[in-house]
């Protein structure tokens, strides 16, 4: 549950800014994007909050799993994102969204040293390359198929 109101709030929350401050990417559908990202956030804010979980009472493995679950989501969207701002780097230093995607990159990948014990760690981090490699293919086809919803209302 607390995964999912952290998720529903921080989508609200990015809209309503977009909505209220009149600029950023589509502010004239903020409405509509906040209720396909709501519905996205109805199901990822569970599943993350059970990584949540996982990670405070488990040992070993599954503890290792769930962290490396939600640190391969992050290294996943910022690679996707990011790497094609990276490669310009003349370009780098005006565009704020390569900085925040290479802060998202670094935290993904210091999330299995921070959160996990040593011994966890060789699992933490071998689970990372293995899902964030999965997530960063899934993620193009999953992005499509909601905006392909999304476009049906």
């Amino acid at each position: 549950m607390h995964g999912l109101i952290g998720l529903a709030t921080a989508v609200a929350t990015y809209y309503l800014l977009i909505g209220l401050l009149e600029t950023g990417f589509r502010a004239s559908g903020a409405t509509h994007a906040a209720s396909v990202w709501g519905a996205v956030a109805v199901v990822a804010g569970p599943l993350f909050g059970l990584a949540g979980a996982v990670w405070r009472l488990e040992h070993h493995f599954p503890r290792a799993f769930a962290v490396a679950a939600f640190a391969a989501a992050l290294i996943a969207e910022a690679i996707t994102f990011g790497l094609p701002r990276w490669v310009r780097i003349d370009q780098v230093a005006g565009d704020p969204g390569a900085f925040v995607l290479a802060g998202e990159l670094a935290i993904g990948l210091a999330l299995p040293f921070l959160l996990l014990s040593v011994g966890e760690r060789r699992h933490g981090y071998g689970l990372l390359a293995v899902l964030a490699v999965t997530a960063g293919v899934a993620i193009g086809p999953v992005l499509a198929l909601i905006r392909a919803v999304a476009d049906t209302f």
